[in-house]
C-alpha cells in the first residue's frame, strides 16, 4: 500500500496537461503525478499520516468539534442565508506551520495531524513513530511536495465528498424507509444522548450507513472513468498496446452492469449490507471485488476511503430533518471529469423524535 507495486505495467494514470505543468503541479503530491520516484516518496506520507491511528482518532475528534462550532453558526442563521468562502494560501499555511513548529519546546508533544506529519517527516520532530519507506526516500519534504500533498487531499476529499453527500441526501428524500432504517442504526449505535461524540469504533458499526454510500455512488457515481498509462507494451482485448498507449475504463457502466449487479436498475443498499449473508445477491458475492472501483484500485487506490462520509452523515442525519424543496425535480448534475451536483435547493429543521 505505501510503496509502488514493481509488477504493473499501469503505474500513470493520466498524462500531464500543459496547464499541469505551467501550475507546478507535475511531480508532486499523488494523484496526478508521473514522476513515478517522487509519487513513491509522496505516496508513503500521504498513507503514513491518514492511516496511522492516532491520525484517525484525532480527526474524528475534530470533526466532532468543528461540528459543534458550525452547527452553533447554523443555528443562529435565519433563511436564506449565503456564506462567503474564504481560499486559503497554502503556501502560507505551510510556511507559518513550519514556524509553530520550530519555536515549540522539544519536550512538547506536537498535534497529529498531516501538515504536522509531512513537515516533521524525517526531522528530529519527525512524529511518525513507523517507517514504511525505503531508505533512499528517507528525507525531509520541500514545501512544493507539502503543498501537492496537502492539494491533493483537499481536491480528493472536499468535492467529492461534498457532491456524493448532495447525492446521498436526494436519494434518502426519495427512499424513507431507507432513511427509517439508517437512523435507527444511527440511535441504536449511540443511543438517546443527542450530545455523545461518535467514535472510531461507532463508525464500524454502521454498516447500513457503509452500504448506502455504496449503493448511492453505484447509482451515481462521482468519477465515470478511470485512467491507466502501460509503462510496457501490453496485449489487452486481444490487440497488441505499445508502450505509452492511454486507456480509460468506464467503470459507470461496470457497476450498473446487469451481468454483474442483482437488479441492476435498483436501488437497493441491501446489495452491500452483509450480503455474505443473503441467497439473493449471488452476482454481487462473484463480482463485487472486481465490479465496484469506488475508491479506484491497486497502487493508486485512495487510503482514506469512507470515514468522512459516514462521519458527516451521522452527524447531520441524527440531528436534523432534510427535505428536498421539489420532490419531482430530477437530481440535477453536470457530468464532467466529475459528476457535480449542480443545484439542490433542501429544507433544514431539528429532527422531529
Amino acid at each position: 500500500m505505501n510503496i509502488s507495486s514493481t509488477k504493473s505495467k499501469y503505474p500513470i494514470r493520466l498524462p500531464n496537461s500543459e496547464g499541469f505543468v505551467e501550475y507546478g503541479f507535475d511531480g508532486v503530491g499523488v494523484a496526478f503525478n508521473n514522476d513515478l520516484q517522487s509519487w513513491k516518496y509522496n505516496r508513503q506520507f500521504f498513507s503514513q499520516a491518514m492511516m496511522s491511528p492516532s491520525f484517525n482518532y484525532q480527526a474524528l475528534k475534530w470533526t466532532n468539534e468543528l461540528w459543534n462550532e458550525m452547527e452553533s453558526y447554523w443555528n443562529n442563521l435565519g433563511e436564506d442565508h449565503e456564506l462567503d468562502l474564504i481560499k486559503c494560501k497554502l503556501y502560507t499555511i505551510v510556511k507559518e506551520r513550519r514556524i509553530e513548529i520550530e519555536n515549540s519546546p522539544l519536550d512538547q508533544p506536537l498535534r497529529h495531524d498531516m501538515l504536522t506529519s509531512f513537515i516533521t517527516a524525517n526531522t528530529p520532530r519527525d512524529i511518525n513513530v513507523v517507517k514504511q519507506a525505503d531508505s533512499d526516500l528517507l528525507r525531509p519534504m520541500t514545501d512544493k511536495e507539502i503543498f501537492g500533498n496537502i492539494l491533493d487531499t483537499m481536491l480528493g476529499g472536499t468535492d467529492t465528498t461534498a457532491n456524493l453527500i448532495c447525492f446521498v441526501v436526494y436519494y434518502l428524500e426519495h427512499y424513507p424507509e431507507i432513511k427509517k432504517r439508517l437512523r435507527h442504526e444511527f440511535d441504536t449505535v449511540l443511543g438517546e444522548d443527542l450530545t455523545r461524540p461518535i467514535t472510531y469504533k461507532d463508525l464500524d458499526k454502521l454498516e447500513y450507513c457503509d452500504a448506502i454510500i455504496k449503493e448511492v455512488f453505484r447509482c451515481s457515481p462521482i468519477f465515470i472513468i478511470n485512467g491507466r498509462i502501460n509503462s510496457q507494451s501490453d496485449k489487452v482485448g486481444g490487440y497488441d498496446w505499445p508502450e505509452g498507449t492511454q486507456f480509460q475504463m468506464l467503470f459507470s457502466a461496470i457497476i450498473k452492469h446487469k451481468d454483474y449487479w442483482t437488479e441492476h436498475e435498483k436501488f437497493d443498499p441491501d446489495r452491500f449490507y452483509r450480503v455474505e449473508e443473503s441467497d439473493k445477491y449471488l452476482l454481487e458475492k462473484k463480482n463485487m471485488k472486481t465490479t465496484f472501483p469506488m475508491f479506484g484500485g491497486g497502487i493508486r487506490i485512495c487510503p482514506k476511503r469512507i470515514i468522512e462520509l459516514k462521519c458527516l452523515l451521522f452527524l447531520i442525519y441524527r440531528k436534523y430533518d432534510i427535505e428536498l424543496v421539489d420532490m419531482n425535480s430530477p437530481l440535477k448534475y453536470k457530468r464532467d471529469f466529475l459528476n457535480l451536483c449542480k443545484e439542490l435547493i433542501v429544507k433544514i429543521k431539528p429532527r422531529k423524535f
